[in-house]
């Protein structure tokens, strides 16, 4: 009699974690607050090499156009962090360099490499010192402009 008891409670409780596993699964959106991750093949990926460089050397930004439009225009940021680890006023805008050709550069455009990115170089100063960032900027549609950052590091040039 308490085999068979035990049994049916096995079963009465699978059939409760199967019941609230399907009710989180269909409403997973509210409880994230709609949050969903999805892949996004348009917006740009953008990359800096090297992740770390002397101070006044020079630095390799590549975009890759993806499904967007990209200004051709990246612009250079401090974060506010040396690189010591100490905490400074972030920065506006320090420099910019830009892709000639375009005012924008969209996927299979003229002047873009074979994988429809393109490469352009900058002179660091020689006093940077820190945490820095390149900024693109990209439309996501026809009037919705955003843009990306992608982080390298200066070594001091002491």
């Amino acid at each position: 009699m308490n085999e068979q008891k035990l049994s049916e409670d096995k079963v009465l409780v699978a059939l409760v974690v199967i019941f609230l596993v399907a009710i989180i699964g269909f409403n997973l959106d509210k409880f994230t607050g709609n949050l969903t991750l999805q892949e996004n093949k348009d917006i740009p990926i953008v990359t800096v090499y090297p992740s770390e460089v002397k101070a006044g050397e020079k630095i390799y930004v590549n975009v890759q156009i993806r499904g967007a439009c990209v200004d051709p225009t990246i612009e250079f940021f401090f974060s506010g962090i040396k690189y010591d680890g100490t905490i400074s006023r972030p920065s506006f805008s320090l420099g910019d360099i830009t892709k000639a050709g375009r005012y924008k550069f969209c996927k299979g455009d003229y002047g873009l490499d074979i994988d429809n990115s393109f490469t352009v170089s900058y002179q660091t100063r020689p006093d940077w010192d820190g945490d820095y960032y390149a900024r693109v900027y990209y439309w996501k549609d026809r009037t919705t402009k955003d843009y990306l950052h992608s982080y390298f590091r200066m070594r001091p040039n002491k």
